[in-house]
């Protein structure tokens, strides 16, 4: 506590100087001293407690005191904001591992063929059976963190703010900042008050305890909490129960499920051309025809669209070409008969008679053969004039029809079908098999 100087008593060593209250300070002397002191009034007595006022000035050590205690309560503030801070970080990881456990659920959603390896599958499994995580109740731990944090913040604020406006208040700190508090007399103990307020730097000191105060109030929470709001905020709206990831599964797999189910002629009729428009690349009959009657399968690449008259009008194209081609053909064998049958009689020996069998034979055999050529030349003329473009293309149509959809989607949508079996993977079904193995007819 203080040293309290009398004026004369200012050359002594500070360690030396008596103390207030004591039977050798000023206020503390012999009944005859406070008598003298009583006698002398008016400016005289003030002018005397200036003085000591003004001898207590220099090196205040209650100043001093109470700029420690403002010091040190800031000093609290700042340990228990690290205490809070270690508190919520588990928190904080927490969050950190729930938002990361929906980016994983977002991402194999999106992209449902990259996370169809054994270690992803058993990750999604688990997402899909106990959800990603809990956000509320860790938050909620961390407002039971913050009020308990702002009720200290409060506390340390209010006891500096009691000893600044509170005499009572400031002289019962002074005190307990003696060596033996109880041994200390009330009018020591008013006196350290009084002196404390009455000189600048213990009036300074007091103002500081308020200034320490409003900074303590003041003070933000730690940037941890702003960090796990912004993670509570990420995962709003986002998968966090195990309906909630099965839900999203769903969404993504019902769309894929109808697609496969409304695979059907039309599809196929669309994905090998029969809906595309040819224009300047139709395809004439030509003699590559005759040496191939079903021409090499070339999908378009412009598939346009297609209905049922577009399978009707390629049929009917695809009839007419394969009955004039059928002709074709057994127009052939006639004619490679007949010249066989021509062949033959004329390498038999010629009668005398003109009216010889023989030669009868072989002129009626000339002429069917003349018949027959004409006959050829005739559906020739017809295939060559006619657009047989949809010929090979329906001809595809008829050889995949019996195909399953399976098959057909990896044909014509190949990244499609592979999305459809990694998010059967995912979901942990085989609800797609039974429709993939359908087939068209």
């Amino acid at each position: 506590m203080p040293t309290i100087f009398r004026p004369e008593d200012q050359n002594l060593n500070p360690s030396q100087a008596p103390i207030i209250g004591g039977q050798s300070g000023t206020f503390g002397a012999n009944d005859q001293q406070r008598r003298n002191i009583n006698q002398q009034g008016g400016s005289g007595r003030f002018t005397n407690l200036q003085q000591y006022v003004q001898a207590n000035e220099q090196n205040n050590p209650n100043a001093q005191i109470l700029q420690r205690e403002a010091t040190a309560r800031q000093g609290e503030l700042g340990t228990k904001q690290q205490q809070f801070v270690t508190q919520a970080t588990p928190i904080k990881t927490g969050l950190e591992t729930i938002r990361t456990g929906q980016q994983f659920v977002q991402s194999a959603l999106a992209n449902p063929t990259q996370y169809t390896t054994p270690e992803r599958l058993q990750q999604f499994a688990g997402y899909r059976t106990s959800g990603v995580g809990d956000v509320e109740t860790p938050y909620n731990q961390l407002q039971t963190l913050r009020s308990g944090l702002g009720t200290q913040q409060e506390q340390l604020a209010s006891g500096l703010e009691t000893i600044k406006s509170t005499p009572t208040a400031l002289q019962n700190y002074l005190q307990s900042q003696r060596a033996n508090p109880a041994l200390a007399t009330r009018g020591e103990n008013v006196l350290d008050r009084f002196l404390t307020q009455s000189t600048e730097s213990g009036q300074r000191a007091i103002e500081g305890l308020g200034t320490a105060a409003s900074v303590i109030r003041a003070s933000r929470d730690p940037s941890i909490v702003g960090d796990i709001e912004t993670l509570r905020t990420q995962t709003q709206g986002q998968p966090l129960s195990s309906a909630d990831v099965r839900n999203l599964l769903t969404g993504q797999i019902t769309p894929q499920e109808q697609y496969v189910k409304d695979i059907n002629n039309l599809y196929l009729a669309r994905n090998v051309g029969l809906g595309a428009n040819l224009g300047e690349d139709k395809i004439q009959y030509s003699n590559n025809v005759l040496q191939t009657p079903i021409m090499s399968y070339e999908r378009p690449a412009n598939l346009g669209t297609v209905d049922q008259s577009n399978i009707d009008q390629a049929k009917t194209q695809f009839d007419k070409y394969t009955n004039l081609n059928n002709q074709l053909i057994e127009s052939d064998r006639k004619i490679n008969i007949t010249n066989d049958t021509i062949e033959k009689l004329s390498n038999k020996p010629a009668g005398i008679d003109p009216f010889d069998p023989f030669n009868e034979d072989l002129k009626k055999s000339k002429a069917r053969l003349e018949e027959y050529k004409k006959e050829k030349d005739q559906i020739a003329r017809k295939l060559s004039g006619m657009d047989v473009s949809k010929v090979p293309i329906y001809q595809e149509y008829l050889n995949r029809l019996g195909n399953t959809k399976e098959q057909l989607l990896s044909e014509y949508d190949p990244t499609r079908l592979s999305r459809i079996q990694a998010l059967q993977q995912l979901a942990g079904t085989t609800q797609f098999n039974p429709l993939l193995q359908q087939r068209l007819s």
